[in-house]
């Protein structure tokens, strides 16, 4: 079966600039392309807009029918609220999640950005506000109170700024292969190393 990975960037974020060009001062976004390229998986990586995250879900809920109806077997992947989503995603479609530092409680971490009037990649102008981090308690108690059995592959940088890479250790311990490295920082600075493990995800040699 034809393989795809539908890529989320992180909070405040992009994957690629105005031009819709894949942001090349991006190691996690080089390295998963050239992967991708050379392995014959479809690659999708939109910019996405954390204000509206029903719209999100939404939009990427299609998107995933779309390529199922192309034949496509689709793995979600993000980093830090990317992760999050990667996760919400894959319990509503049974798809397998890959999450790198990983957030756990946006409404938590996302306070102390309110205030932030443009997107830290693009510039474009926007506003954060406290209604923006609310919005995500109804979909962190679903992802509680879900029964739904989902296959997640976590990578953790241990010494990420933004989250407390233990924490993460402790939450899903008993739920993920988790996989950790030493060092490193929010932007996750493994992607290299974490190729192998996500090669042997994609291709079902191992179940997350």
């Amino acid at each position: 079966m034809k393989k795809a990975i539908i890529y989320l960037h992180g909070f405040n974020s992009a994957s690629l600039d105005l031009a819709g060009n894949l942001l090349t001062n991006k190691e996690k976004l080089v390295v998963l392309q050239a992967y991708c390229e050379q392995k014959g998986v479809l690659f999708y990586a939109p910019n996405i807009d954390y204000r509206d995250f029903e719209g999100l879900v939404e939009d990427l809920l299609f998107q995933w029918n779309q390529y199922l109806d192309q034949a496509y077997d689709v793995i979600f992947m993000g980093s830090s609220m990317g992760g999050f989503t990667s996760e919400y995603l894959a319990m509503k479609t049974g798809a397998k999640a890959v999450m790198i530092n990983p957030a756990i409680v946006p409404s938590e971490l996302l306070p102390q950005f309110i205030g932030v009037t443009e997107n830290y990649e693009t510039k474009q102008a926007y506003q954060w506000v406290q209604s923006d981090c609310e919005q995500y308690l109804v979909y962190e108690k679903e992802l509680v109170m879900s029964k739904q059995a989902i296959d997640r592959t976590i990578f953790l940088d241990m010494e990420d700024e933004l989250i407390d890479s233990k924490n993460t250790l402790l939450a899903y311990q008993d739920k993920a292969n988790i996989v950790c490295y030493d060092g490193g920082s929010h932007g996750f600075e493994h992607i290299k190393q974490a190729l192998p493990i996500i090669d042997r995800v994609i291709f079902d040699f191992i179940k997350a």
